[in-house]
């Protein structure tokens, strides 16, 4: 067996990181964010909406029973009963929730009106750390795979939600103007 001679050698370990970087994908700045991609509406739509009703569902139907074969599809968790377990589909719900908080905080998001996202004021702040500890509480019921504790937990998540909703999100049309603006207190 011949030996590489040192021309091929050292011209491999000369252009093997140039050929490996520009197959790599490329990085932002390390000083620089990702730009969120949707509005705050969005992000609501299609993260806490749908998985919030999963664990609301828990209420009404065990998700560690059978999956119903109804002609209406049965509960909310039966609906991904084939990927998942219904506990799995509780659990990646409040995964969702948890960490979506994460999007909902990201600089530059804006709400649906063109507004940007009150993340500096201090009781969005405190809804979000809310909602982050009750995702995190129906995480812990669903791991152990106990309904009542998931149904008890969702009390928590209502009023995260209803909270928030309350001050940012239920003053008239999703594009109007008072929206993501703090209500003031009288």
């Amino acid at each position: 067996m011949k030996h590489l001679t040192c021309g091929f050698a050292c011209a491999l370990f000369v252009a093997l990181p140039a050929i490996v970087t520009s197959q790599a994908p490329a990085r932002p700045a390390s000083n620089s964010s990702p730009k969120p991609a949707g509005s705050l509406a969005q992000i609501m739509r299609g993260i806490y909406f749908p998985n919030s009703n999963l664990i609301f569902d828990v209420q009404q139907h065990d998700p560690g029973a059978p999956a119903s074969k109804s002609a209406t599809g049965g509960s909310a968790t039966d609906t991904y009963a084939n990927a998942y377990t219904g506990w799995e589909v509780v659990e990646n719900a409040a995964v969702a929730l948890t960490d979506g908080m994460d999007l909902i905080l990201m600089p530059g998001r804006s709400c649906h009106n063109g507004k940007p996202v009150p993340v500096r004021q201090s009781d969005f702040q405190q809804f979000a750390r809310d909602m982050r500890a009750a995702g995190l509480a129906v995480l812990q019921a669903a791991r152990a795979k106990n309904q009542e504790k998931v149904s008890d937990a969702t009390n928590a998540l209502a009023d995260a939600c209803s909270s928030c909703h309350e001050v940012y999100r239920d003053k008239g049309p999703a594009d109007g103007p008072a929206r993501c603006t703090p209500s003031v207190k009288k």
